[in-house]
């Protein structure tokens, strides 16, 4: 029997602790602080109009929009296309594949996720184009949360600069912090639908590494 190595062993941390969190979540845990959240922003910023529940003036909402499109599926979309080219060009065509297989099997498995929210029996498609299908968890928090770690571990793999490793990881984190923090800030998730989409992502990630990367001989 094989035993893991560091890398596996936080894997397995990190699957845990995501899962652990995400179940948190879905009891309502962090329902208290969503709550206290929310109305920490109506007091400070207030809403957008009478009409909306966003908070702050428009050039605010307009800031978390863009913001928040680092996990939009169109940009998601954009990026990974890229970056699969990127890797193509590079000769490292099995990589381009594991990076593509993520992408795509974490798409379908949030969109089914979110649907075993809904408690939907029918699901349109424009209910799954414009991401209506359930609040919780946060889609933009849980793809960004699996993409750009993804493309960090890509980048950094060959390299053998520690510091260079260390920048990809610390961008990709902050990247995802500012994604989520961003559906918050503009109204469009609570807090336990964010952490909800961090843990789920983080889970899930770890999970996808651990069983796509598990058997390389191949060294970062």
């Amino acid at each position: 029997m094989n035993k893991f190595n560091n890398e596996q062993k936080f894997l397995v941390i990190f699957f845990i602790t995501g899962i652990f969190f995400y179940l948190l979540s879905s009891f309502g845990v962090f329902d208290g602080i969503s709550a206290e959240v929310s109305s920490m922003l109506y007091n400070w910023l207030g809403y957008t109009n009478k009409w909306s529940h966003s908070y702050g003036p428009q050039w605010f909402v307009n800031l978390n929009g863009n913001v928040s499109s680092f996990g939009s599926k169109e940009l998601v979309f954009i990026i990974s296309t890229i970056f699969y080219s990127y890797l193509l060009v590079s000769d490292r065509k099995k990589d381009a594949v594991k990076f593509a297989i993520t992408v795509i099997v974490s798409l379908m498995f949030i969109v089914l996720v979110k649907y075993i929210n809904s408690e939907r029996e029918t699901v349109t498609l424009k209910e799954l184009y414009t991401e209506t299908l359930a609040n919780f968890p946060s889609g933009h928090t849980f793809i960004s949360t699996v993409l750009y770690p993804s493309i960090a571990y890509f980048l950094s793999k060959g390299i053998s600069s520690a510091k260079l490793k260390r920048f990809y990881f610390i961008s990709a984190v902050g990247i995802v912090l500012i994604v989520g923090v961003s559906r918050v800030t503009g109204s469009g998730h609570t807090v336990t639908d964010v952490i909800a989409g961090w843990s789920l992502g983080l889970g899930w990630f770890a999970l996808i590494k651990f069983l796509l990367f598990r058997n390389r001989n191949d060294k970062n």
